[in-house]
């Protein structure tokens, strides 16, 4: 075999071996994070895929059908959707935070808690713990379900940024909720900044 033939089937078993590899590669080596979002999106919440934030109006939404009031302490159910059928998200990463916090870089609040058959995994960031919600797979969805726990004796008004991936290329960043202002029950004149759950749990059991 002379040298150029050699060369050219040494070349074109290169280039075979490398369409294998792309074919057989997994996706999160392609297409980023499909397992969920990494740390390093806590502060910026932006996938990091390499392509521009979407700046249309999202399709998604981070609805709370509880609505725009919650009592101290209570939980808030959320639910992140698709505005039109057949629509849908593969990846997303929420937070809460204080609606009142204006700073560059406003810390999330509070904790979440997964919901049995809805996808999500918990995360940590800015060294709190169980913050951040982000999805475990890159399977499309319309619907996903979660809790949030609000700061003990939190009376602050909470708001939600979620952000939303369609697909590598399509995603938006910290699209927000409706607020929702937690107060005392209806009756109660205990003092918020009091330890109160036994004075509550009675309140609440009358």
């Amino acid at each position: 075999m002379s040298h150029h033939r050699a060369s050219s089937f040494i070349s074109a078993s290169a280039f075979v071996s490398a369409l294998w590899i792309l074919i057989l590669a997994p996706v999160d080596q392609i297409h980023g994070t499909p397992s969920g979002a990494p740390i390093a999106a806590c502060e910026s919440m932006t996938p990091g895929h390499g392509y521009d934030v979407q700046n249309t109006t999202s399709p998604f939404k981070t609805e709370i059908p509880a609505g725009m009031t919650a009592y101290m302490d209570d939980p808030v159910h959320l639910e992140l959707r698709s505005l039109t059928a057949g629509n849908f998200f593969k990846g997303f990463l929420i937070m809460a935070f204080d609606a009142n916090d204006v700073s560059a870089t406003p810390k999330p609040i509070g904790t979440f808690k997964l919901i049995p058959g809805s996808d999500g995994q918990l995360m940590d960031c800015s060294g709190k713990v169980s913050n951040a919600v982000t999805h475990t797979n890159n399977v499309i969805k319309d619907l996903v379900r979660i809790d949030w726990q609000p700061p003990m004796y939190y009376m602050g008004t909470a708001i939600f940024r979620t952000t939303f991936v369609q697909d590598v290329s399509t995603y938006w960043v910290k699209t927000e909720s409706i607020t929702v202002t937690f107060v005392m029950p209806d009756g109660s004149t205990h003092d918020p900044m009091m330890p109160m759950r036994a004075d509550k749990m009675r309140f609440l059991l009358n």
